[in-house]
This record gives C-alpha cells, sequence and structure tokens, in this order.
C-alpha cells in the first residue's frame, strides 16, 4: 500500500503546524513545566490542536496518539502519533533545531513518518517501499564502515548513560571519529542524509521514535533497541549506518 492521501494530507499538516509554531517562535512565548519537568508552550498545544482535528475529520476511525495529551483509540488498526514540537527546549531558547513531526502506525509497523523544521525549511519524510526524502531529493544513510571513522550524535549524554550501560557509552564516545549533537529531529535529518552515522537517544517516547523508525528503514540505516528489535516504546534506541551495525551491536551489548 502506498498512503498516498495520508502522505499527501500529513505533508500539508505538518507545513501548516509548523508555520504556525514559527509565527509562536517569533514572539514571547512563556513555557510551562509539565509534571516530567519537560516544558510546554502555546505552540506545543496548538500544533497539536490543529494537526489532531485535521486528522479526525481524514480519518474518522483512526487513532491518534499526542504529546501534549490527545488520546483516541483506533477502530481501524491504524494510529498517528503526533509531536508537534519536537525539541521544546530548543523552541525556548530560540534554537533553530526543533521540529514537527507526525507518524502514522498500522499494526505494530510504523508505516509513514515525517519530521519537519520551520526554522530551516527542511522535510525529512519516508513511507514503507517508497524511500526516504529531505527536501524531495532522495537520501541514504552513509556507507561508512568502521566506527573509528564514524560522526556520533546523542540527544542527551544524562539520559543515554541512564538508558544504555555507561562504560558503552564511554566505549562509544571513544571510539567515534567525533561527537556532534544538534538535537533529536536534526540529528535524524543528518544521519538520513549520510551526513553523520550513529544516533544515540535516551528518553524517547512513542511519538518521538515513530518517525525515526521508518525513515531509518527506508534510507537504509538500522533502527534498534537494547533487545535488538525495533520496538518504539522502549524509551530509548540507536540508529546508525547498515556497515557498521556489528560493531555497535558489540560496543553497546544490543542481542542478536
Amino acid at each position: 500500500m502506498t498512503y498516498e492521501r495520508e502522505l499527501e494530507l500529513a505533508l500539508e499538516l505538518v507545513r501548516k503546524a509548523g508555520a504556525l509554531a514559527l509565527q509562536l517562535f517569533e514572539q514571547p512565548t512563556p513555557a510551562e513545566e509539565k509534571a516530567d519537568t519537560s516544558p510546554v508552550t502555546e505552540a506545543d498545544r496548538e500544533c497539536e490542536k490543529l494537526i489532531r482535528g485535521a486528522l479526525r475529520d481524514s480519518f474518522p476511525e483512526d487513532g491518534i496518539l499526542g504529546e501534549e495529551g490527545t488520546l483516541i483509540h483506533s477502530r481501524s488498526g491504524r494510529r498517528w502519533l503526533i509531536d508537534p514540537i519536537d525539541g521544546t527546549r530548543d523552541f525556548v531558547r530560540r534554537n533553530p533545531f526543533w521540529s514537527v513531526q507526525l507518524a502514522l502506525e498500522v499494526g505494530d509497523r510504523v508505516e509513514m513518518g515525517i519530521i519537519y523544521c520551520p526554522c530551516t525549511n527542511e522535510m525529512l519524510f519516508a513511507a514503507s517501499e517508497q524511500g526516504c526524502y529531505w527536501n524531495n531529493a532522495r537520501v541514504a544513510a552513509s556507507d561508512i564502515a568502521r566506527v573509528d571513522k564514524s560522526i556520533l550524535m546523542v540527544s542527551g549524554f544524562k539520559a543515554a548513560w541512564d538508558s544504555w550501560p555507561a562504560g558503552a557509552v564511554q566505549l562509544l564516545t571513544k571510539k567515534c571519529w567525533t561527537v556532534r549533537c544538534y538535537g533529536g529531529c536534526y540529528d535524524v535529518i543528518m544521519l538520513a542524509r549520510g551526513k553523520a552515522d550513529i544516533w544515540l537517544s535516551g528518553s524517547g517516547m512513542e511519538w518521538d521514535y515513530a518517525p525515526v523508525q521508518v525513515i531509518a528503514r527506508e534510507c537504509g540505516a538500522r533502527f534498534l533497541i537494547r533487545d535488538g528489535t525495533d520496538r518504539i516504546d522502549a524509551k530509548h534506541c540507536v540508529v546508525c549506518a547498515p556497515k557498521i551495525e556489528r560493531e555497535i551491536r558489540d560496543i553497546l551489548g544490543i542481542s542478536n
């Protein structure tokens, strides 16, 4: 199945939500603190509301899960996952590396995923068996074959050390060619374009990882959690270029 209608609508929605978020980004936008101490702003809530409303109108049988509280159970076996502002801390500090993310899960497999960065006007999207695209140009993970020649990106060292064996994280940072940290959404864009080779994350939720799972699959990268599967609900993951998968598994102790 190509999901052409779903992808067309999803791309339109993330652009609309991105434009709304960008308007708020350019104004004083107070942040509140959620129970987990993460920030939330009007942009988070309004973008989720915009996307949720359009999805309910177009696909009323589908479920929806959103970071800011949306929970609509599915009657179709399909579920949309909304991350209205991925990188709210960057949004609050007026850094450009935040995004609007949207994904469609069918059964237990993510079939379509989008990451849109309004500040840089970069759109990364993928759909099953259709490839991965950055600003409409097809992209692929790098062909780097050695970890010591690889660029590592980490989304929060504290979270990574809590979710992965601390010694393994330290070893990985020492073995890699260099380490760069742009922010989770932009790290994934860099990896999908072949500009970096490993992304290590230790604190993501389903709406964070859903687009990444299908993007990784379609750009040829590997999406893994500690037990060796590619579930999106484990609150951690590593994504890597395909030729270094074996080394990454060995360093991080990932099951075969």
